[in-house]
């Protein structure tokens, strides 16, 4: 029986691969033969392991002293065994990641001799031995000991598969297919990487329950289908016309959770969103949730957030934060217990907008831009786009020799809308007068104030630099603007170029060299807009697109706090009002947000029908108005992406690398191949018809 569901009514029911699966398994129980039963039982019966590879690393002259202590070790066969005349070498690879050589002398060990000559790579096997000085040779991935075989247990073989993809599985471990995840998962890098997570999760947890005094509560997957900005995965159920979602968020449990009494509640919680795929975005993934009642100040919430980041950081990682000082350089965050104040630098959404072009910075890097609106407009320039600005990159070429940019700087399709308008300065002609040809040609419009002296000594351009210009509106809700993309594909094709120096904390002197891959940069960005004109479809002219301001959108959820300072806003000028939002960036990664709640009644129900013109909200949202309007304390929250987080840390740039069985770009799990599909006799259950294309 499977779950009340016995074989026979799996296949008679038709489950797809599964029914399949079954069928296969249920005549091959018929037809085939019962395997051999001394052979097959031996795989079961073998010594446990006394060490780990690890282990013996650490007290390695405990055992070179000890001749005579025998270890047994368990694992898989790293390589296929070089057979030499005499003797017999393998490397195996334990479940820690370490890797040891093995020893197999042929004389008086016939039998050893023959199961070492039949191996494959990633058998699984047990052996015995001594432990043994090895001499350890440049570059070699083994220890400088090995282990002197006496006796050698195959508990199961690989297939010819395997074998097929070793050489893939040593030289580009992150090339095997798909579908042999688990070949892939073997390799030490991952098994690294998914004890990271097991570490942090066990972080995370002690540093909110014993420090902080929350509540771990899990809220439920299958929920109601409300709008909270991505598409929903839908459950159909045998009651016709009726769906479960599955959440994009605990967001709104976790605020009935506040009305129920809970003052601090967390959970590292699955979400669900069905939206376009790339590297850094799964459609269920893994989030640190948590929520506090009776809060007044942001602060209280991003301190904790900071706890948590650095438990993860220091104690599994052992890893330090970084923050920009008030001279613009990176100093160490040291975290004081004894204080509640968080320690990240704040930058408001205006001011990392102005100055890098995006609400998620990479403040590893200067590369500020520099307002010249008061010198030109930009011809094509759409009214609302009125702020001109420049990124220069500084001593990007040496002007005495020849200079190409690479080709994705002037890529239209690497810019979300257009692309800035990019000039190298080559000679001190260019730096003088950079901007000539571009007036000449009408791109540039010089205004009344013009003055080219003062431009020179706001840009200071030298030969050798490049430089960019582009427009955007004075508060921008295109995100990243240009030049923001410019700064993005600037960082990642010259990571060495334009860093801050870093404050070498044993000196307290900065410094330019450090290892750029090692250093985290963490910053909150705050004051975002609450609301977001929509933008008209299909409406862009020359790159700049349109805006409806009778549509609005919540640019973070709908159950934001405005700023009590902008509360008067609201009613006539909402696109003036900013939020109680607050992301937390590390090296321009958006690792985190939330924000303080509304927590009245009436002004959900105003923000619902008034501003978002939400028809329906009673339906979909009285549930929550309900709760708030039983004496919800104030409250406010924030949700750590884990997955993104975890990647970061272990230094992949893949939240496929975290994750045990991650989907693919089109949303499918190449070990298992699901989704599948249904027979029609099971969707006739839940009231679903497959429509013919």
């Amino acid at each position: 029986m499977l779950q009340g569901i016995s074989v026979a009514q799996t296949m008679r029911r038709g489950f797809g691969a599964t029914r399949l699966w079954f069928g296969r398994m249920y005549s091959s129980s018929i037809s085939g033969r019962l395997p051999d039963m001394k052979l097959t039982l031996e795989k079961f019966k073998f010594s446990a392991s006394t060490h780990s590879i690890n282990n013996i690393d650490t007290h390695i002259n405990e055992y070179l002293t000890d001749s005579r202590k025998k270890v047994t070790l368990n694992g898989h066969i790293h390589r296929k065994p070089r057979i030499m005349a005499s003797k017999s070498f393998a490397e195996l690879r334990d479940s820690g990641g370490g890797i040891v050589q093995l020893v197999i002398a042929h004389e008086g060990n016939d039998l050893l001799a023959k199961q070492i000559k039949e191996a494959n790579p990633e058998d699984s096997v047990s052996c015995s031995g001594y432990v043994k000085p090895k001499q350890r040779k440049e570059g070699e991935s083994v220890t400088s000991w090995e282990l002197e075989v006496d006796s050698y247990q195959v508990l199961n073989h690989s297939n010819l598969d395997a074998s097929r993809l070793d050489r893939l599985k040593h030289s580009s471990p992150k090339d095997l297919p798909p579908q042999y995840r688990y070949l892939q998962l073997r390799m030490p890098f991952y098994q690294k990487a998914l004890k990271f997570r097991s570490d942090a999760s066990l972080q995370v947890r002690k540093t909110l329950i014993e420090k902080h005094a929350f509540t771990e509560i899990e809220t439920p997957l299958l929920f109601k289908s409300t709008p909270e900005g991505a598409r929903e995965f839908l459950v159909p159920t045998r009651t016709e016309g009726k769906f479960y979602a599955l959440p994009q968020s605990p967001q709104q449990y976790k605020q009935i959770l506040m009305s129920s009494g809970i003052t601090r509640y967390f959970q590292i919680a699955k979400c669900f969103r069905d939206e376009d795929l790339r590297s850094d975005r799964q459609p269920e993934f893994t989030q640190i949730d948590l929520e506090m009642s009776f809060i007044n100040d942001k602060d209280q919430v991003l301190y904790v957030i900071e706890d948590i980041v650095r438990a993860m950081m220091e104690k599994v990682g052992n890893l330090p934060l970084y923050r920009v000082s008030t001279n613009g350089q990176l100093e160490k965050v040291n975290w004081n217990p004894a204080s509640s104040v968080p320690q990240l630098t704040k930058l408001t959404y205006n001011d990392a907008l102005s100055k890098y072009g995006i609400d998620k910075p990479n403040l590893k890097y200067e590369l500020e831009f520099e307002d010249i609106s008061e010198f030109f407009s930009l011809s094509k320039s759409c009214e609302p786009f009125s702020v001109v600005e420049v990124c220069v990159l500084e001593n990007l070429f040496d002007p005495a020799k020849q200079f190409k940019l690479p080709k994705i700087f002037s890529d239209p399709a690497a810019y979300p809308k257009r692309k800035p308008i990019i000039l190298t300065i080559k000679n001190d002609a260019d730096s003088n007068n950079w901007y000539q040809k571009l007036v000449e040609k009408g791109a540039l419009v010089k205004k009344d104030n013009f003055s080219a002296e003062k431009l020179k000594e706001r840009l200071s351009l030298d030969p050798g630099d490049v430089i960019a210009i582009s427009s955007r509106q004075p508060l921008s809700y295109e995100n990243p603007t240009p030049l923001g993309k410019f700064r993005q594909i600037a960082i990642s094709e010259y990571p060495d170029k334009w860093r801050r120096k870093l404050i070498d904390e044993s000196t307290g002197n900065p410094v330019s060299k450090y290892d750029t891959d090692s250093v985290f940069v963490g910053s909150w960005v705050v004051d975002f807009p609450l609301f977001s004109p929509s933008e008209i479809e299909n409406s862009v002219d020359n790159g700049y697109p349109s805006y409806d301001d009778s549509s609005l959108t919540s640019t973070h959820h709908p159950f934001t706090m405005a700023k009590l300072e902008d509360y008067d806003l609201l009613e006539n000028y909402p696109l003036k009002v900013r939020g109680e939002h607050y992301d937390l960036v590390i090296n321009g990664v958006e690792v985190g947000g939330g924000s303080r709640r509304v927590h009245d009644a009436a002004l959900q129900k105003f923000f619902f029908k008034n501003i978002l013109q939400i028809q329906n909200y009673e339906a979909l949202f009285g549930h929550l108005l309900k709760a708030l309007s039983m004496g919800c304390p104030p409250h406010a929250g924030l949700a750590l992406g884990f997955d993104r987080l975890c990647a970061m840390l272990v230094g992949s740039s893949s939240i496929k690398d975290v994750i045990a069985f991650p989907k693919n770009q089109s949303g499918v799990d190449p070990v298992v191949d699901s989704p599948s599909n249904v027979q029609n006799e099971v969707l006739s259950e839940y009231h679903v018809k497959i429509r013919s294309s």
